[in-house]
């Protein structure tokens, strides 16, 4: 049976660390752009300074809600559009970042980014759950 996230349960479901992952753009019909920290930030109307600390972040606990809302926006992320927020549950079920790859901060950022994680993942870490 398909479990219904309602409310806050939404919001839990992509810390901070998920939504940066996340932070992408189309480019064609089937083609994503990964966004940079300095392109969330003028999106969202944030600090980067700010960015790269909700970026690490694996709940959003400590975050008041003008950053939170202001770093989904920036990280192009919806969480009240259905379709957007099925995209991502699908990715996160499937585990695949691929586009992350096409990325020149790849080695440098993502893949530690990537790591924690699903180090927090299987630790069961995120959202404050340990």
């Amino acid at each position: 049976m398909r479990k219904i996230r309602k409310g806050w349960e939404i919001f839990d479901f992509f810390p901070p660390i998920f939504v940066r992952l996340l932070a992408r753009e189309k480019v064609g019909k089937s083609s994503v752009r990964v966004l940079t920290d300095q392109e969330i930030a003028i999106r969202g109307e944030i600090p980067i300074e700010i960015v790269e600390h909700l970026s690490g972040l694996h709940n959003w606990s400590t975050v008041n809600l003008s950053h939170a809302r202001s770093f989904c926006k920036g990280c192009n992320l919806d969480i009240f559009d259905w379709k957007v927020r099925n995209a991502a549950y699908a990715l996160a079920n499937s585990g695949s970042f691929a586009y992350l790859k096409c990325s020149p901060e790849w080695q440098t950022k993502y893949i530690p980014l990537l790591k924690k994680f699903f180090h927090a993942q299987k630790t069961d870490i995120l959202n404050g759950a340990s």
